[in-house]
């Protein structure tokens, strides 16, 4: 039973001959690996639920796919996906990975086809070949190493806190974007659709400085100057009874459309 390898293993081993085979002296890897929650205990549930986990999975890297070369190889094996870069360094690797796990997020969170099931968790890492790792099983194991975490059950992406300075910072708040994990977006559409509007109105808006940018089944995505404000998305939660994701928006851009909210 010793020498059984298991599906964990043989995954590694063939993504490592896959890295193997590459005529590229030089290779970034990023990695994202997508965890869902199941708790029925009927076996065709069970196998119904991992379809659709599976379906949920391969839709997610269908919308990544556009955001790396087309040099670039994607490999989807279970609920991991492996975003080989031929040519690029340790860089270009963080720079795919930022660009990745902002778009994850983004579509995650407003998934609204049916049959789609949300990942219960979401990791993400990313490392270079032959700098900083000498062998491409090396590479794998850094790419491996978690940068970023998002756990829907806190709906918190696992970094440092950090403060929202109110202030002009359009070079800044990407970056700021980035570190929190979550998308940015510099302008705001000027109409809310109505069945957003029915949940967060007008009033509520201005008093709690957001803007509701659109919602997919019991997530609500609102655009706000600080996105860790406590006390406001702990209002938002109890006034819509929806999970609140919050994204980075310039603050006068979120001034600009809450004067247009009525």
């Amino acid at each position: 039973m010793g020498n059984v390898m298991t599906e964990k293993q043989a995954n590694s081993a063939e993504i490592v001959c896959q890295l193997s085979a590459l005529d590229s002296i030089q290779v970034a890897l990023v990695t994202i690996h997508l965890t869902y929650k199941s708790v029925e205990k009927n076996a065709q549930a069970r196998l119904l639920r991992a379809e659709q986990a599976h379906e949920s999975s391969a839709y997610l890297l269908q919308h990544l796919r556009s955001l790396v070369r087309k040099t670039d190889q994607t490999i989807l094996q279970q609920h991991s996906m492996y975003f080989v870069l031929p040519g690029a360094n340790l860089q270009g690797a963080q720079i795919v990975e930022e660009r990745l796990w902002e778009a994850l997020l983004w579509r995650t969170h407003n998934m609204s086809e049916q049959h789609m099931t949300r990942p219960f968790s979401m990791t993400i890492g990313h490392s270079a070949f032959p700098e900083p790792q000498a062998n491409p099983h090396a590479l794998l194991t850094a790419a491996d190493e978690i940068s970023k975490r998002f756990d829907a059950q806190t709906e918190r992406v696992s970094t440092r806190q950090v403060t929202v300075v109110e202030q002009d910072m359009s070079d800044a708040l990407p970056q700021l974007a980035r570190k929190l994990g979550i998308p940015y977006l510099s302008l705001l559409p000027s109409q809310v659709p109505q069945r957003v509007q029915q949940v967060v109105d007008a009033k509520l808006a201005h008093e709690l400085h957001c803007y509701p940018v659109g919602r997919a089944r019991n997530t609500l995505t609102v655009a706000m100057r600080d996105p860790q404000d406590r006390h406001a998305l702990e209002r938002l939660r109890q006034e819509t009874g929806l999970r609140i994701f919050p994204v980075l928006v310039h603050p006068e851009a979120l001034e600009n459309a809450l004067k247009h909210l009525s």
